[in-house]
């Protein structure tokens, strides 16, 4: 469609809409923008120099957030070698304290390392003899008494276990 075929009051009209588009603050970037559309190679310095301004503002937001990415990754790295330091443990125990936490959900170091120490010491079997438990204490056992007079038998027994647990002098249980 040509401008030729409308006539004065039509192209009036059209001149008057699109000066009222290019005039409104609401419309006038979409005026220009479509305009853009249709002539390509037509230069509106004004969204150039917006289009400009917004690329370079977002490549800098883009900078800027990706060095406190950085600042706050360093950061964090740091800490975590203090609190590494801080525990004064090999490589090998921190690296099993570090798996408690992970596994338990531990956050704190500190707390891992005291885990860690007490399954470690609960790990270790004690000596028969601190335990004050003979596992051949059956062979030594006497049944003959029991065969006479089984009450007397126990009483004797029980009498004799009591007087070991008076002259021991380490608490029962430990």
């Amino acid at each position: 469609m040509s401008l030729e075929d409308l006539s004065f009051e039509q192209r009036d009209e059209l001149a008057l809409l699109a000066k009222q588009l290019a005039d409104n603050p609401q419309t006038r970037k979409q005026f220009l923008r479509m305009t853009k559309q249709v002539k390509p190679e037509l230069s509106i310095p004004e969204l150039e120099i917006e289009d400009y301004t917004e690329k370079k503002i977002s490549s800098a937001e883009e900078r800027v957030m990706k060095l406190e990415s950085q600042l706050r990754e360093r950061d964090a790295k740091e800490e975590l070698q203090r609190r590494r330091a801080k525990l004064g443990r090999t490589e090998e125990e921190i690296a099993e304290i570090e798996k408690i936490m992970l596994e338990k959900g531990v956050t704190d170091h500190n707390t891992a390392a005291e885990y860690f120490d007490w399954m470690k010491q609960a790990a270790t079997p004690t000596s028969n003899s601190a335990m004050g438990y003979n596992p051949s204490a059956i062979s030594k056992f006497d049944l003959s008494k029991y065969w006479k007079n089984p009450q007397m038998g126990a009483r004797d027994e029980a009498a004799k276990a009591l007087g070991e647990l008076r002259k021991n002098t380490r608490p029962i249980g430990i």
